[in-house]
C-alpha cells in the first residue's frame, strides 16, 4: 500500500510538470530563436543604413571596415553585396576573391526588395545557422544587400540550460510528492498495521488487543473505534461465558451430589428386605430425589434462560402496558391460589425498545419471585409509568424485603436471600438484569416507602418511532 501511494503520488506530480514544463520549455526554445532574430534585423537594417553611400560609391574598403568592426564585436559574419550579388565584403574571408551569392534565396530576396530572414543548416560551415538580409536602398533604387549570419550555437546551449533547469526543478518536485506520498502512506498505513495487530491479538485468544484511535485519516480512527468497542464487547462476552460455565458447574454439581447419595442409598436398601419402617425412609428418599431433580430442571432452565439474555438479540419496539397486562393475566391464577392479589396501574401508553421478547421474560421472573416471597392476603402493586425521559414498570411486594448490603448482590448470579424457600435458582434477578442491560435500560432495587418488602424498576428507553 505504501508502494502505491507514493507511486500514485509521484504520477500525479509528473502528469502535472509534463503539462506544465513541457510548453514552457518549448516557449522558451522559440521566443530565444526568435529574440536572435529580431536583433540580427535590426543589426543589419542598422547596418544597411551605415554602408548605403558607400555601396553606392563602390567604396569596397570603407564597406569592408565598417562591417569588419562590427563582426569583431558581435561575431556575427557580415556580407554585402553589391546590385548583381557579388560580394564586396565577406568578413569571414577577409582577402578572398568576390563571390557571387545571386543564387542565394536570402539574396535573391533581399536585391528584390524584400527583408529575408530564418533559421537554417549551412552544408558548407556544418552548423546552424540564424541569418537575416535586407536590402540596400538609394532613393528608391536597390544597390546592394547585407546579409548578418549567426550560429545558433550559443541560443541552443541557453536552450538546454534552461531544460536542464526545468529538469532539475523536476527530479526536485518529483523528490518532494515521493516524500510527501511516503508521510501519507505512513500516517495513512500505521493505523492499518495497528488494527492488523489488534485483530491478530484477538484471532490468537488475546482479548486486550486494541488499535490505536488518535492516529490516521479520521475514516480510518472511526474504524479503529470500532474494532475497539467490538473487542471490548467480545471480552466481556467471553469473561461472562466463562464465570458462567464456572458458576453453573458449581451450581449442578450441588444436586448432582445429593442425588447420587439418595440413589446409593436407594440401592443399598434394595438389596435386603425392608420393613414398613425402612419403606418410609425410602419414600422420603425418593421424594428427596424427586425434590433434587425439579430443583435441577428449575435450575437448567434458569441457566438456559440466562443463556438467552446474554445472546444478541435484536431490539424491538413494544407497548409496555398492553405487555404488562397480559403478564399479570397469566400471573393472576397462582397468586390467587396463594392468596395474594396483583394491583395493576398504567399511567403510560408509550412504547419502549426491549430486546426481542425480553419484557415478557422479566416480568415473569419479577412476578414469579413477588408471589414467592408475598405472605397471603397482601398485594403485589405492578406499575407502568413516564419518568425522566424512560419508561419504569415497577413491582412491589410486602414480602421480608432485603437489606441495602443484601439488594446490591440480589442480581449476583445463584445468590439466594438468606431463608429463601428450597427450589429456587438464584437466576431470576440476574436474568431480568441482563435483559434490562441488553435493551438500553436499567434495573434498580429498593424498600417501599410505607411497608416491608422490596420494590424492583425496570427502566426503559422510550421509543422514538
Amino acid at each position: 500500500m505504501t508502494r502505491r501511494l507514493i507511486l500514485s503520488y509521484v504520477l500525479l506530480a509528473a502528469f502535472v510538470l509534463l503539462v506544465l514544463e513541457l510548453p514552457l520549455g518549448l516557449t522558451f526554445a522559440g521566443r530565444a530563436k526568435d529574440n536572435l532574430l529580431a536583433d540580427v534585423e535590426r543589426d543589419s537594417r542598422v547596418l544597411a543604413g551605415l554602408v548605403e553611400e558607400r555601396v553606392e560609391k563602390q567604396d569596397a574598403p570603407a564597406v569592408a571596415a565598417i562591417s569588419q568592426r562590427y563582426a569583431d564585436e558581435t561575431t556575427g559574419r557580415v556580407v554585402v553585396t553589391d546590385p548583381l550579388g557579388v560580394s564586396l565584403v565577406d568578413t569571414a574571408r577577409p582577402n578572398s576573391e568576390p563571390r557571387d551569392f545571386s543564387t542565394r534565396p536570402e539574396f535573391v530576396s533581399a536585391l528584390g526588395g524584400t527583408q529575408a530572414s530564418g533559421i537554417r543548416r549551412s552544408s558548407t560551415l556544418d552548423e546552424e545557422l540564424a541569418y537575416v538580409a535586407v536590402p540596400i536602398s538609394s532613393d528608391g533604387r536597390v544597390t546592394g544587400a547585407v546579409r548578418i549570419s549567426f550560429p545558433t550555437e550559443e541560443v541552443r546551449e541557453e536552450v538546454l540550460k534552461n531544460w536542464l533547469r526545468l529538469g532539475l526543478l523536476s527530479a526536485l518536485v518529483l523528490a518532494a510528492a515521493a516524500s510527501l506520498g511516503w508521510l501519507v502512506a505512513r500516517w495513512a498505513v500505521k493505523p492499518v498495521a495497528a488494527l492488523e495487530q489488534g485483530a491478530g491479538l484477538l484471532a490468537a485468544g488475546d482479548l486486550s488487543g486494541r488499535a490505536e484511535v488518535d492516529r490516521g485519516p479520521p475514516e480510518l480512527q472511526h474504524l479503529a473505534e470500532t474494532f475497539n468497542q467490538m473487542a471490548a464487547h467480545l471480552e466481556i462476552l467471553v469473561g461472562s461465558q466463562q464465570a458462567f460455565v464456572a458458576d453453573a458447574s458449581h451450581q449442578l454439581r450441588t444436586p448432582l451430589t445429593a442425588m447420587r447419595l439418595r440413589i446409593e442409598s436407594l440401592e443399598d436398601a434394595l438389596e435386603v428386605p425392608v420393613d414398613e419402617k425402612d419403606r418410609a425412609r425410602l419414600r422420603a428418599d425418593a421424594e428427596a430425589i424427586s425434590s433434587e431433580v425439579e430443583r435441577l430442571t428449575h435450575l437448567v432452565d434458569g441457566l438456559l434462560a440466562l443463556a438467552r439474555s446474554e445472546s444478541t438479540l435484536g431490539l424491538e419496539s413494544v407497548d409496555v402496558a398492553a405487555v404488562t397486562t397480559q403478564a399479570v393475566d397469566r400471573w393472576l391464577p397462582l397468586a390467587e391460589e396463594s392468596g395474594v392479589q396483583i394491583v395493576l396501574d398504567c399511567t403510560s401508553a408509550a412504547k419502549a425498545r426491549v430486546v426481542r421478547g425480553g419484557l415478557e421474560q422479566m416480568l415473569d421472573n419479577l412476578l414469579d419471585n413477588a408471589i414467592g416471597v408475598a405472605p397471603p392476603d397482601t398485594s403485589i402493586h405492578v406499575s407502568v409509568a413516564n419518568a425522566s425521559g424512560q419508561i419504569e414498570v415497577s413491582v412491589q411486594d410486602e414480602g421480608p424485603g432485603l437489606t441495602v448490603q443484601e439488594q446490591s448482590r440480589a442480581t449476583s448470579r445463584f445468590w439466594r436471600a438468606p431463608g429463601a424457600e428450597p427450589g429456587g435458582s438464584g437466576l431470576g434477578l440476574s436474568i431480568v438484569a441482563e435483559l434490562a442491560a441488553a435493551s438500553g435500560g436499567s434495573l434498580k432495587l429498593s424498600d417501599p416507602a410505607d411497608h416491608q418488602g422490596l420494590v424492583v424498576t425496570i427502566g426503559l428507553l422510550v421509543a422514538t418511532s
